[in-house]
């Protein structure tokens, strides 16, 4: 009764205040059993509440703990069972099924609650407990590729009690059934799918009005979804907040020609997209999206880029101030935003992943994609070149063999006052500094006035007489610079 007590005694203060006499009190030895049942249902969702305040970031433990909880309050007497039945949505009930919770046994027992199924098997029970398609609410299933054709015989009806979805394969990629989910979940508001095949997807999305989340990873070719279908089944979706698309391997796809009028998704704040430029390029050009926030967009590698797309829908995000350009073993990015903070508003992120395994990306491919972002580079002050999972021995791609990379790359960052530079890259960019002479000093960075540097630069053979020519060639110049060596 320890999450019962304050509940009470607030129901006490609340009563009192209400008395025309202040002075009258309740006696002491009243009992839970006086209580209205509107309070005791008060009663009951504070305990639901609490259970959920207790730092627990997974949902299931949530569930967990309230489960263990209302199943205690519906065996107290049958008024509270009564109470805890009549309410099952305010107090969120829900009977939770897994590889190794089955509620197949009680399903005739409980009244008709709401299911939630998480499983990585499909074992008998579950399959059992989908028949049950109406009283679903959740459904988490993370399968073998040889369970999709009896996955398929359980899921072709709709699911109208459906709110949030996610369905992946433990290996490999697997076709899922046209008619999956009877092509209707009109109360769908999360999709999750991990290495399926879908191309009908779009056509159940025409029903899924209310769906805010929508994440498709690892999309294999066979699930290919050209950005006409996808937009057309995006245009149906007023309430949609987050999207990624996320393709597994390059696809090709052929350009079409596009419509008149682009699809308004009014309410996207967050789209992230790991594909050929050429797709996306072709699926922006037929949306609209006016309340976009954040923007990650991942290229494979390519020889030719086209960011045209993306530069206009990037330009309500801006303007920018601050940028990081990461160069990793595997991957190369660059990061705008409007402000630092730990959950910075209004973020832009372009990088590039690795074609094939041991194939390196090219340092040349960011220096393509500055020059064509150019335009919301402008308004950049601070700036952070870093690099990250290096491996020993690594030269950070081609900047060794052409400096000329570096020159056109901060000749795009004409505005930045402060400059970080970190990882194993540092001393590359120290020595490039220091070789800088005269107006080439103002040409490269001719607002800098500030310079942080990490301390593995004074462990570089030329990291130290390298930056000493720079600050000596910028106050040479007119145009002294600040520094700074630690770790920042």
């Amino acid at each position: 009764m320890t999450l019962l007590r304050p509940i009470i005694c607030q129901w006490k203060d609340e009563s009192n205040a209400t008395e025309s006499n202040r002075d009258r009190e309740i006696s002491p030895r009243v009992t839970i059993n006086a209580l209205p049942d509107e309070m005791l249902l008060k009663i009951f969702d504070f305990c639901r509440v609490a259970a959920a305040d207790r730092d627990l970031d997974d949902a299931r433990a949530i569930l967990g703990r309230w489960s263990k909880i209302w199943h205690k309050l519906v065996h107290v007497c049958q008024r509270w069972r009564n109470v805890v039945f009549s309410s099952p949505l305010r107090l969120n009930l829900r009977l939770y099924c897994s590889d190794r919770i089955s509620v197949r046994e009680v399903l005739d027992v409980w009244p008709p609650l709401l299911i939630e199924i998480s499983a990585r098997n499909l074992t008998d029970d579950i399959i059992a407990t989908l028949e049950h398609y109406d009283r679903i609410s959740k459904l988490s299933l993370w399968l073998s590729s040889s369970e999709c054709e009896r996955l398929a015989t359980v899921m072709r009806q709709p699911f109208p009690a459906l709110t949030n979805f996610r369905l992946g394969f433990q290996e490999g990629s697997r076709q899922i059934p046209m008619l999956l989910l009877g092509e209707s979940a009109p109360c769908l508001r999360s999709l999750f799918l991990s290495g399926v095949a879908f191309p009908t997807l779009p056509q159940l999305l025409l029903s899924c009005n209310h769906l805010s989340r929508l994440e498709l990873q690892e999309i294999p070719n066979l699930g290919y979804i050209s950005p006409e279908a996808m937009a057309t089944g995006l245009s149906a979706l007023p309430k949609l907040t987050s999207l990624e698309i996320e393709f597994k391997t390059e696809s090709t796809t052929t350009l079409r020609s596009l419509p008149l009028t682009r699809a308004i998704l009014p309410a996207l704040t967050e789209f992230r997209f790991r594909g050929v430029s050429e797709y996306l390029e072709d699926l922006l050009a037929r949306i609209d999206v006016p309340q976009l926030e954040y923007l990650s967009v991942w290229f494979f590698q390519q020889e030719v880029f086209n960011t045209r797309q993306v530069i206009s829908h990037s330009r309500a995000l801006g303007p920018f101030h601050c940028a990081t350009v990461t160069f990793g073993q595997f991957s190369t990015h660059i990061n705008l935003r409007q402000s630092e903070g730990k959950c910075p508003q209004n973020v832009l992120e372009l990088g590039f992943i690795e074609r094939a395994p041991g194939q390196q990306v090219s340092v040349s491919s960011i220096a393509q994609i500055c020059t064509q972002l150019s335009p919301l580079l402008s308004s950049v002050t601070k700036l952070h070149i870093e690099s990250i999972e290096a491996s020993e021995g690594d030269d950070v791609g081609d900047l060794m063999d052409n400096p000329d990379l570096l020159l056109l790359l901060f000749h795009q960052f004409a505005a930045v006052r402060t400059l970080h530079l970190s990882g194993q890259i540092l001393p590359i960019l120290v020595s490039f500094l220091g070789r800088l002479t005269g107006e080439s000093v103002i040409g490269v960075l001719p607002e800098l006035q500030n310079l942080y540097l990490r301390d593995n630069v004074l462990r570089c053979f030329e990291g130290p007489q390298a930056l000493e020519k720079f600050i000596a060639a910028c106050r040479d110049s007119d145009h002294p610079v600040t520094y700074g060596v630690g770790s920042y």
